[in-house]
């Protein structure tokens, strides 16, 4: 076997690195050939992987949801498998494919990629551009949009509290277009949530329904609550318990077309990004991923 792996040295609080005497050592005792190229800023991983995707019979993102991103959108369409050792902060994607977490379990996760067969998942589209676990407009992607502000002037896990606080005393619900479809409407909405995987945020079950081989996108809508009662919403949220609430919907669907009179923050994968009009996809069976077949231990 011939892997590449490719790893973001600024992911997992730049920490990375310290897998790299384990991957020696677990390659050289099963005699693996592998190479190991570090990324130098954002997009560098998808150029690699394109760049090196026939000469490897795997190519291992080593970071978190952002990095596999970044490697998944190289591979695409070459037929050469995704493998993730799943250091970041979230971690999602390797989640739904009970890849065990962090620096504990990086001997795990090498044995699924090399001991598993690979397997074909569903893939996301979002004006062209692939996206893997979930996208989702509204109150959380503001919270990631801002918390790069906030991170300027507050680190660590205090940043993301305080954004999270700014966000409640001053967010305001969106009016939007919305085809699922082609079923066209109109809605005010606190959140929408375009899900292929099942969690998201590091663990937050916002699509425990989630299926990555079924050749469609979940949509979940959460149109506005009180003020006072978004504490609640999001404690069951964060634990996939919702569903039963008057205000949340949710359709299975192949496309989902959102319009609005503003740009609007866009959360993909745990990255940022703006837009107006936004286009969503299912993109069926499109990537192959090593997996565990069951949850392992972590």
């Amino acid at each position: 076997m011939n892997l590449l792996f490719i790893l973001n040295p600024i992911a997992g609080k730049k920490k990375t690195r310290q897998s790299l005497p384990i991957i020696e050592d677990f390659c050289k005792q099963r005699d693996i050939s592998y190479k190991v190229i570090e990324t130098k800023g954002p997009g560098d991983a998808t150029e690699i992987a394109r760049e090196n995707a026939s000469s490897y019979d795997g190519i291992v993102a080593i970071g978190g949801d952002g990095t596999v991103l970044e490697t998944a959108s190289g591979i695409m369409g070459t037929g050469t498998p995704l493998g993730i050792l799943p250091l970041g902060s979230g971690n999602d994607l390797a989640r739904a494919l009970n890849i065990p977490l962090g620096f504990n379990n990086i001997d795990k996760a090498l044995s699924i990629i090399t001991k598993e067969p690979a397997r074909i998942i569903d893939t996301g589209r979002l004006d062209g551009k692939v996206f893997l676990n979930i996208a989702s407009i509204g109150f959380d992607a503001e919270i990631i949009r801002d918390l790069h502000k906030v991170k300027r002037y507050i680190k660590g896990g205090t940043a993301y509290a305080v954004s999270v606080f700014l966000k409640f005393i001053s967010y305001q619900p969106k009016p939007l277009k919305i085809t699922i479809d082609g079923k066209e409407s109109n809605k005010t909405l606190f959140l929408a949530a375009i899900c292929n995987g099942i969690s998201y945020g590091g663990g937050m079950k916002v699509n425990p329904k989630g299926c990555m081989t079924d050749g469609y996108l979940d949509l979940v809508l959460i149109e506005p609550v009180p003020r006072y009662k978004i504490p609640f919403l999001l404690i069951k949220f964060m634990k996939g318990k919702y569903f039963d609430l008057p205000y949340v919907s949710y359709h299975r669907c192949k496309k989902v077309f959102i319009e609005s009179k503003e740009r609007l923050a866009v959360n993909i994968d745990g990255e940022s990004t703006e837009a107006a009009t936004i286009s969503f996809e299912s993109s069926p069976l499109s990537l192959e991923v090593f997996g565990a077949s069951e949850q392992e231990d972590t």
